[in-house]
């Protein structure tokens, strides 16, 4: 096993970023829940540490706010004067049709879900670069990078935009030795979507959208960015992994 890290999850109070942190937890490493819920974020960090044997932190974050995501970064650098992973998880999709939603609603898309990850990356490659630090930054995106619906226009352009943001910062911090890749979950069973897939509507699509014929876990998105972050994953740099079960290849 590798020598604990510092690893940075925003969103990972919950759901698909909980599952995340857990997958680090169960390397060793140091988990920083940033979320926007600081009970939340304290009660992950509390379980996290039972799993990692390490010291880990809930901080309060609001992603969109720049000062928010200054003053994580911040405290994180100080408790443990080291950053070596950032997964960008952060994201809402409020499911709104296009020709109903508000430009508040729209922007508020646009602000957590694509100017967030900028903040968040911005501010933590720079402490790498300072440190000297071969970091590792993990963009959570979406399968709807590439394809949307007239509900999801929104999150599809944040997503899609993420992308090219992501492969955008893996050519600037390459020289640095730092890489960038995303991670593209497909259909993933959460306390949010449950109430859906486990519904007789939910249930039948799940052969006729996944090929696997299974939903994907938390788990199986932490586990392609565990990846993602180790060093055998040191030569991969500005790609998108798409962990769907072989949904986004399945022409039917």
């Amino acid at each position: 096993m590798h020598s604990a890290r510092v690893v940075i999850v925003t969103g990972g109070g919950r759901g698909i970023g909980l599952g995340i942190s857990e997958c680090f937890a169960r390397q060793g490493d140091s988990i920083v829940v940033a979320d926007m819920d600081a009970a939340r974020a304290r009660q992950a960090a509390g379980e996290l540490e039972r799993i990692a044997g390490q010291t880990c932190l809930g901080i309060a974050c609001d992603v969109a706010q720049r000062a928010s995501v200054e003053a994580m970064v911040n405290e994180v650098a100080q408790r443990f004067q080291r950053i070596d992973v950032l997964v960008n998880n952060a994201g809402i999709c409020p499911f709104v049709d296009i020709m109903e939603m508000t430009p508040q609603v729209w922007q508020k898309t646009i602000d957590v879900d694509l100017t967030g990850p900028f903040h968040c990356t911005q501010l933590v490659a720079r402490r790498m670069i300072a440190w000297g630090t071969k970091g590792r930054i993990v963009f959570i995106t979406s399968l709807a990078d590439t394809m949307t619906a007239p509900a999801q226009v929104d999150y599809a352009a944040a997503k899609s935009g993420l992308r090219m943001e992501m492969a955008g910062f893996a050519i600037a911090l390459a020289p640095h030795g730092i890489t960038c890749n995303a991670v593209a979950p497909g259909h993933v069973l959460t306390d949010l979507t449950r109430h859906w897939w486990e519904s007789p509507e939910g249930r039948a699509a799940i052969p006729r959208t996944v090929p696997l014929g299974r939903l994907g876990e938390p788990r199986d998105i932490g586990n392609a960015c565990v990846y993602l972050a180790s060093e055998e994953g040191s030569y991969v740099n500005g790609i998108t992994l798409r962990v769907d079960g072989g949904n986004s290849v399945w022409n039917r």
